[in-house]
């Protein structure tokens, strides 16, 4: 701005300051002038009031006391005269005339007896006796013995019909407590004399209020005054009780009568419980003043406007010689900023001619080369530009000139020897017939720097694409940071799966010693920058090392030579700590907003790496579980194989051999001989229980059972079968733990066990069984292939043997697996305690290391139900029927079936057999009605056994069926349970076994066929 137009501007401010000021005065001197005025009227209006309740206050003081002195003289003469009774009504009416007479304040005089009735006054005589024993003073006389004075409050008066307040004495009689009373009736106009319209206003009052607030005269009039009680009012609240006359300012909200405004003054009588009051209305008062201010205002805002309008009229002038100012001066001010908007340019701006040589530029392009403006003009820019770039100057000119402009990369050679990649943009531009080049020049380093960036994600996200290896991927990060940042070296740590520890990820450029000392480090709060980091789960900044906390004796830091820390948590999408990354420097210093944003990146990056290679071990460990549970799977349905067929030839032997033993006499030698081939067949029978248990073919005995119940009762035959320096311990969870089990099958499971860390456990050791309610999440339940979340009852076995290491827990659940001597072991224990477990629906886990000691967790589902009492169970008696039925056996196994049949037949019963299903219909067909039970395997060519006699009912409708198998198949067991009202008898059986059961079936109704299809 000019100097002339620097003037103009103080000059109008300088003209409004001056009649802002004058202006000021001019309302301040008017405002105070009707302040003053105000003041004064309210004053005046104040000792005016003052001096009416003075005058009121006296005046009524006296009339007061001159009634007071009436009383006394009346009842002077009264006592004289000896009471009321002895005084003549003539005479008593003539006193009372002349008392009245003397007192014009006094409208009459009269006296009442004790029966409320007014007989006398000095109105007229004789006059009409009035009853006035309702009224309040003469209740207050005859409830109050010894009341002297009192003033009551105002009535309308029954003989003259006016408002009266009477001031009365009692009558006293030496005869009766209570004679009557003697009162002066006040006429209310009397005091009227005291209002005048010119003295207190037309809405000018006065009033006589007791000092109980309730009201003797009240002028002028107004509707039920006397019945309203001012004892709430502020005069009788706050005014009288601090001084006994006064005057005081109400508002309409404490103005009980009408609202209004009012300068209020009153004064308490010295001898009487009465105060006087004189108010004036506010209103009224200050009209005068009103009207006289709004007159002074009019004429006060008219000198103000006139003013106003001569100072615009100046600052119009004034106004114009600026504008004419600005306009003279406009151009050379376009000139001015142009050439400021062009030094102030971040991208810098020089002209060349078309030699190549620089003619002038802004400060933009001296910041981006390093160079002066004197240093720059006529230097040709070949000079400026790295050797490989300033030989394209005379083709890039060539360019320029064919296409009138163009956009092209080069570089500056800096002052300090540096290049700087810049984007340049020139245009042909004439001036005095002259060309030149325009060019704006563009530090692109940034940008530069931004694609490398982007390239070394994309290769590092290319390199987690194609499944490198962890430690390859970390070093690519860190080596990405270490080259956006020359000054930096960057570690990566990875946290442990307990996140307890952090361990070396990838450091290439620090000291093998630190990143050996690192590793380990403990994640808690002081544990330097990145176990802090990792424990707070956020960002920790440590400007210099040696004067930090967190690094206090940790020797590595410094011979490494490390002054300054930033350490990011590395976190995963699911806010899993997965580790840290950390910058350093060789110096204090402190990060910038961009270096924070590349740690987040690489810390991001690093995520993702780490999550990626955890995700991938994960996979790869549950392939492996769920291999071994497949190749468990396997081997448990071969086992049940070979145990159905071991079992068609165990059946025969037992079988046979009973039916031998049961021929020989009794001291045949050969009985011992049979005995050794049964026990023989007994031994391999249970071998087979143990096969059929981990195939899970076995039939369950399912019932509701508390495991706390089953430990503690089987705790006798752990003790006795476990030798005495093992110690065997119990900790049943409070409460039950109710599982739906096969009992015989839990208490297999914890012999087995119980064995099993017998063999385990040398020397003195200890057994922990325990129970326990579990909640199996989700995460768990995702980790552990075949089980299902839910609420489950836990048995755990604990043992403090030799332990295990991972490739024997890889095949401990195997059938015929054994770590024990030849001889010495079947193999099969913890594969029944897996087959049981499984059939159950359960889930069995094991942990151990080797000299710590192994942990069996088995998992139940957890039962709602009550657990059985056993004492309350009863064997069922059955009524048995044998010797004279007709059976049928299929049975495809000829030495199963041919023993059956000699077994039968050896029983009395008449036998068909058949060794097909085919044969077995034909049969039937042929021999009608006559077949009372069928005997069938179940898993046979052609059909099964089930299907057999599906058919065989639709001719044989009352027909019964025994079923025989060497394993619990599908066909009637679900999960280990027998379908309901199906015979089954498990292969081998004994002779005993077999006819019982025939005798069981031929006695039972036959089943339904809806049941069994």
């Amino acid at each position: 701005m000019s100097t002339s137009n620097l003037s103009i501007e103080k000059l109008k401010s300088r003209v409004k300051i001056t009649i802002a000021l004058l202006v000021a005065a001019v309302i301040g001197i008017y405002g105070w002038s009707i302040f003053s005025q105000y003041k004064d009227v309210i004053k005046t209006a104040e000792h005016q009031a003052k001096g009416y309740v003075r005058a009121l206050s006296e005046h009524s003081e006296s009339a007061f006391a001159e009634s007071d002195r009436v009383l006394r003289d009346v009842l002077h003469d009264l006592q004289r005269a000896g009471g009321i009774k002895k005084e003549k009504h003539l005479q008593l009416f003539q006193e009372l005339q002349r008392q009245v007479g003397n007192s014009p304040q006094i409208g009459s005089l009269f006296i009442v007896d004790k029966s409320g009735t007014m007989f006398i006054s000095s109105v007229d005589f004789p006059g009409k006796p009035i009853s006035v024993s309702d009224r309040d003073y003469f209740h207050y006389y005859m409830t109050t013995p010894g009341a002297d004075l009192s003033i009551s409050k105002p009535v309308m008066s029954r003989l003259v019909k006016r408002w009266r307040f009477n001031l009365m004495r009692p009558l006293n009689d030496p005869e009766e407590q209570f004679a009557g009373l003697l009162a002066v009736a006040f006429e209310v106009d009397y005091f009227k004399r005291f209002l005048s319209e010119g003295s207190l206003g037309p809405n000018g009052r006065i009033a006589l209020i007791r000092t109980d607030g309730a009201p003797l005269m009240f002028e002028p009039y107004v509707d039920k005054i006397y019945e309203t009680n001012f004892s709430k009012t502020i005069l009788f609240r706050e005014k009288l009780p601090r001084a006994s006359s006064g005057t005081f300012h109400v508002g309409q909200k404490h103005n009980p009568v009408d609202k209004a405004p009012r300068i209020i003054s009153y004064q308490r009588l010295s001898r009487f419980p009465v105060v006087a009051v004189v108010s004036l209305d506010k209103s009224e008062v200050l009209k005068p003043w009103r009207n006289k201010a709004l007159l002074q205002s009019g004429l006060t805002l008219g000198l103000c406007l006139s003013i106003i309008l001569l100072m615009q009229l100046l600052i119009r002038h004034l106004d114009r010689l600026q504008s004419a100012q600005t306009a003279l001066g406009a151009q050379q001010e376009q000139a001015r900023i142009k050439a400021a908007q062009i030094d102030a340019a971040h991208d810098g701006i020089l002209m060349v001619d078309m030699d190549g040589r620089l003619i002038q530029s802004n400060h933009a392009v001296c910041r981006l080369t390093g160079y002066n403006q004197e240093e720059l003009v006529n230097k040709q820019l070949g000079d400026l530009e790295p050797p490989e770039y300033g030989a394209r100057v005379a083709s890039n000119i060539s360019m320029i000139q064919e296409h009138g402009e163009a956009t092209f990369e080069s570089a500056y050679l800096t002052r300090n020897g540096s290049v700087l990649p810049i984007e340049v943009s020139a245009r042909i531009m004439e001036s005095d017939g002259k060309n030149f080049i325009i060019s704006i020049v563009r530090d692109i380093s940034e940008r530069k720097r931004s694609e490398r960036r982007e390239r070394t994600k994309a290769n590092i996200l290319e390199k987690l694409a194609t499944g490198a290896n962890l430690p390859e991927l970390l070093t690519h990060i860190v080596q990405y940071v270490e080259q956006e940042r020359e000054k930096a070296i960057c570690s990566v740590l990875l946290a442990d799966e307990d996140c307890q520890h952090l361990h070396h990820g990838a450091a290439p450029s620090l000291p093998d010693s630190y990143n050996k000392a690192v590793d380990g480090l403990r994640i808690a709060n002081g544990m330097g920058a990145c176990g802090t980091a990792a424990y707070l789960r956020q960002r920790v900044i440590v400007e210099d090392i040696e004067n930090d906390f967190r690094w206090k004796g940790f020797q590595p830091v410094h011979e490494a030579g490390l002054r300054s820390c930033w350490s990011e948590p590395v976190i995963s999408a699911s806010g899993e700590l997965l580790g840290t990354f950390a910058i350093y420097h060789r110096e204090p210093c402190f990060p910038e907003k961009d270096e924070i944003q590349l740690i987040e990146s690489a810390a991001h990056l690093a995520s993702i790496a780490i999550d990626r290679f955890r995700n991938d071990m994960q996979k790869k460990k549950l392939e492996l579980q769920l291999h071994h549970i497949q190749r468990v799977e396997a081997i448990g349905q071969l086992a049940g194989g070979i145990a159905h067929d071991f079992n068609n030839l165990l059946t025969p032997i037992l079988v046979y051999s009973e039916m031998i033993q049961h021929k020989l006499p009794q001291n045949d030698p050969m009985l011992e001989k049979t005995q050794g081939i049964i026990k023989a067949a007994w031994k391999a029978r249970d071998l087979t229980q143990q096969l059929l248990s981990f195939g899970r073919k076995q039939i369950l005995s399912l019932q509701q059972l508390d495991l706390n119940e089953i430990i503690s009762s089987f705790h006798d035959i752990l003790r006795r079968t476990i030798r005495e320096n093992i110690a065997i311990y119990l900790q049943p969870a409070p409460g039950g733990v109710i599982v739906q089990a096969d009992r015989g099958q839990i208490e297999q499971i914890l012999l087995n066990l119980a064995v099993n860390a017998q063999h385990a456990i040398s020397g003195n050791g200890t057994i922990v069984v325990e129970t326990g309610h579990v909640v199996l999440d989700n995460e768990y339940t995702r980790l552990h292939p075949g089980l299902q979340a839910g609420h489950y009852a836990m048995l755990a076995f604990i043992d403090s043997g030799c332990g295990m290491d991972d490739e024997i827990l890889s095949h401990i659940f195997e059938p015929f697996f054994t770590t024990k001597q030849v001889g010495h072991g079947t193999g099969l224990g913890l594969a029944t305690v897996y087959g049981i477990v499984k059939q159950h629906e359960g889930y069995i886990a094991v942990s151990s290391r080797v000299g710590e000691g192994t942990t069996f967790s088995i998992y139940l589902p957890l039962s709602n139900g009550q657990p059985v009492n056993l004492s309350n169970m009863t064997p069922i008696a059955s009524d048995l029927q044998h010797g004279d039925s007709t059976i049928l056996v299929v049975e495809d196994n000829e030495m199963v079936r041919t023993m059956v049949i000699e077994l039968l037949k050896s029983s009395g019963y008449q036998v068909f057999s058949a060794e097909t299903p085919t044969l077995a219909l034909e049969m039937a067909l042929e021999h009608g009605t006559n077949i009372n039970l069928l005997v069938t395997d179940v898993m046979m060519p052609e059909m099964n056994g089930q299907e057999l006699y599906e058919q065989l009912l639709d001719s044989l409708p009352e027909l019964r069926v025994l079923y025989i198998s060497g394993y619990a198949n599908e066909t009637f067991v679900h999960k280990g349970l027998l379908e309901e009202s199906i015979e089954f008898l498990q292969k081998p059986f004994t002779a005993e076994k077999f006819l019982e059961k025939v005798r069981q079936s031929i006695g039972r109704k036959s089943p339904d066929p809806t049941v069994i299809s």
